[in-house]
This record gives structure tokens, C-alpha cells and sequence, in this order.
């Protein structure tokens, strides 16, 4: 139960927010966007859908300005739409923190062929290419040693038996016209630093909220979640993984993994939309649309539409004649 509890809390550090209270009105036209920045389509306890916006805000200066939301664990067939639909933006803005240097470095990795002299690349490329490997080696031995060392092998296991993706690996990062809009590894230590705040102390508090026991129903939640995963059952894992993820606790609010780092992102926009560029998109977790939102309002640009893309479903798979719930 630990290591599902651990899972849970990647999860939501990488979920989006639970639903603020919205109007009728907004429930109508946008799914409940802003105030809801995911929506879970529930047409019965197996047959489930979650689903992140595309929100298109335009200016009268005449740029158009898209949200498009992010869950870091989905399935492929949600990357390969966000990757035809980036496609249409002059300059995509996306997060990762000490991302820097990601769109160079998957642009050298899809050029290098083993069968050639020094990979097919130039020298210089080649020793940049060494540069990145070294960089990128110490960044995941950090990363291994803090996450890792909290989830052990529940987040790798669970992941694989759900067939999800994680964003890294489903994205195309080499694309020309992305943009790194967040924060440098060293900003994003110094700025924690500054407020007293640090990734593990975050998570700690998700993990601890979830091990505090609440109502019966949250309660028999869980120990369902067990039963589904000692079964194997993929569909009834998936199932109220959704649920819970929609209803996860979050006091993300006045961070810098949140309001910090939705500061830089505008920062960098606000850099492209000076330079004439007509359409942005911008790509981050959904938990930092309602903010982005806010920001852009100020701006003065309008909403315009929004639509939803789904992100985890089980509709087929119950369609096929699998079970929801072991």
C-alpha cells in the first residue's frame, strides 16, 4: 500500500488541480475551463475518459495565443495528437525545468547513425553531443536519487502494465519551433531557496495527506486500487487512478513550482509575442492553465474556444469486453 501511495503522489505532482467552483455558464460552453482544468467524462464506473483542454485566447493586435494542457503519464495516442497539433503554432512554448538544452539535445540524438564515423556528426557536434551526455547523467543520478529512492520500482511497474507513456517520451522535443519556457535547474534551486520550499518537502506533504484517513468511500478507493493492482487489472486500475487523480489534494499555491515557474513561461511570451510572432502555443502541466489563464487575460487577450483532448480512457477497452473492476 506504501508504493501505491508513492505512485499516487507522482501522480498528482504531475496532475492537474481539482475543479474550482464554476458557473453554469462556463459548464456549458467550456466544460467548466478555467475553473476546471481537466474534465472526467464518467458515463459509468468503467467506462471512463479524462481528458486536458486546448484553449485558444486572440488579441486585437491580431496574435492568437493557445493553452494547451499537459498530464506528464498518458497514453501514446494523446502525444501523437499534441504532436500533429503543435504543428500549427509559429512558436511552441513548453516547461521542464533544466529543459534548456533538451531541444538541441533530441535534435542531435535523431541524427546520430552508430554505422558512421563519429555517429554522422561533425566534430564539433560530436563533442557537444559528449557535453550533453555528461550534463544529462548527472541531472537523472539527482533525479534517481531523490525519486527514485521514494517510489522504488512502483511507478516504472505500474506505469508499464497501464501501456502509458510519459511525456518525455511521447513528445517530439527536436521540433525547430519549440521554445524552453521555464525555469534553469540553478533559478528553480535558488528561487526554493529564497521561499524555504523544496521538491521533497512537497511531495512529503502529498504523500502524508494521502496516508491521513478520510471517509469510508476514499478509504474503500484504495484498498480497491490494491485489489486491481495485485490482479493485474488494467482497465479498474485506470479506472479509479482517474478518479483519484481529479480528486487529489494540492497546496500548490504561492510556489515556485507553480506561480514561480508560471512567471518565467510568461516571460518568455511575452519575449515572442514582442518579436511579431502570430501564433503561440504553450504547453504546460494543467494544473498551471488557471494561472497562464489569468495571465493572459491580463494581457488583454480573450478567450475564444476550448476544446478537450483525451488523455486516458477505458471506453474501448470496456467496449471490447474487458471489466472495469476485478
Amino acid at each position: 500500500m506504501r508504493l501505491l501511495h508513492c505512485f499516487l503522489a507522482a501522480l498528482w505532482w504531475c496532475s492537474p488541480a481539482p475543479a474550482e467552483d464554476i458557473s453554469a455558464a462556463e459548464k456549458a460552453e467550456y466544460g467548466g475551463y478555467p475553473g476546471r482544468d481537466v474534465l472526467l467524462d464518467s458515463s459509468s464506473r468503467d467506462r471512463q475518459s479524462l481528458s486536458t483542454p486546448v484553449a485558444v485566447y486572440v488579441h486585437d493586435n491580431g496574435v492568437e495565443a493557445a493553452l494547451i494542457g499537459a498530464i506528464h503519464v498518458a497514453e501514446p495516442e494523446y502525444y501523437d495528437r499534441l504532436n500533429k497539433l503543435f504543428g500549427r503554432y509559429d512558436v511552441l512554448l513548453f516547461e521542464m525545468v533544466g529543459g534548456e538544452g533538451l531541444r538541441r539535445e533530441e535534435e542531435l540524438r535523431r541524427r546520430i547513425d552508430r554505422s558512421k564515423p563519429l555517429g554522422g556528426l561533425t566534430l564539433e557536434e560530436a563533442r557537444e553531443w559528449n557535453r550533453i551526455v555528461e550534463w544529462r547523467k548527472k541531472g537523472e543520478q539527482e533525479e534517481k536519487s531523490f525519486l527514485m529512492g521514494l517510489l522504488g520500482g512502483a511507478y516504472q511497474e505500474l506505469s508499464d502494465m497501464l501501456g502509458l507513456q510519459t511525456q518525455r517520451q511521447g513528445i517530439d522535443y527536436s521540433a525547430a519551433h519549440f521554445v524552453h519556457a521555464d525555469m534553469t535547474m540553478d533559478e528553480f534551486r535558488k528561487a526554493q531557496a529564497r521561499k524555504g520550499e523544496s521538491i521533497a518537502g512537497l511531495m512529503l506533504k502529498s504523500v502524508l495527506s494521502s496516508l491521513v484517513e478520510k471517509t469510508g468511500a476514499n478509504r474503500a478507493d484504495e484498498w480497491g486500487l490494491m485489489a486491481d493492482f495485485l490482479a493485474g487489472n488494467k482497465t479498474g486500475l485506470k479506472n479509479k487512478l482517474m478518479g483519484m487523480m481529479v480528486n487529489a489534494p494540492h497546496d500548490l499555491e504561492d510556489t515556485v513550482i507553480l506561480e514561480g515557474r508560471n512567471a518565467k513561461c510568461m516571460e518568455v511570451f511575452d519575449y515572442w509575442s514582442g518579436k511579431g510572432v502570430r501564433r503561440i502555443g504553450i504547453f504546460y502541466g494543467a494544473a498551471h492553465l488557471p494561472g497562464l489563464h489569468g495571465a493572459l487575460l491580463e494581457r488583454g487577450y480573450r478567450l475564444r474556444e476550448v476544446r478537450w483532448l483525451s488523455a486516458w480512457s477505458t471506453k474501448e477497452e470496456c467496449a471490447d469486453g474487458q471489466s472495469g473492476d476485478a
